[in-house]
């Protein structure tokens, strides 16, 4: 029976490229915002579900093949894990691969 609720499907993967680095003397850092933006695109352009709630972390070196989770609650207060991997980095850009699955 269809409910008519969107579910956020477990292997929701796509590539997202953002303005997403904040410099500092030592290393780039991921801006947590950023990412957070980019659970969002991702999520929102493959189900139609929009999540609210994202929170990603801060302090991630921005270098190609750092990985770290996301989290936030997905359709119906299921909390859900977006694990993000940078694929690259070009200046201010950073692209990620997304994998949001339930937690």
């Amino acid at each position: 029976m269809d409910d008519g609720k969107v579910r956020v499907a477990a292997g929701v993967l796509g590539s997202v490229l953002a303005l997403q680095v904040a410099g500092c003397h030592a290393k780039s850092t991921v801006k947590p915002e950023g990412a957070a933006q980019s659970v969002v695109d991702v999520v929102s352009s493959q189900t139609g579900f929009h999540p609210a709630d994202v929170n990603c972390p801060s302090g991630v070196e921005a270098k190609v093949g750092q990985e770290f989770d996301c989290h936030f609650t997905g359709p119906e207060g299921k909390p859900y894990t977006a694990h993000m991997r940078i694929t690259k980095v070009e200046g201010e850009q950073v692209v990620f691969d997304v994998r949001s699955r339930p937690s």
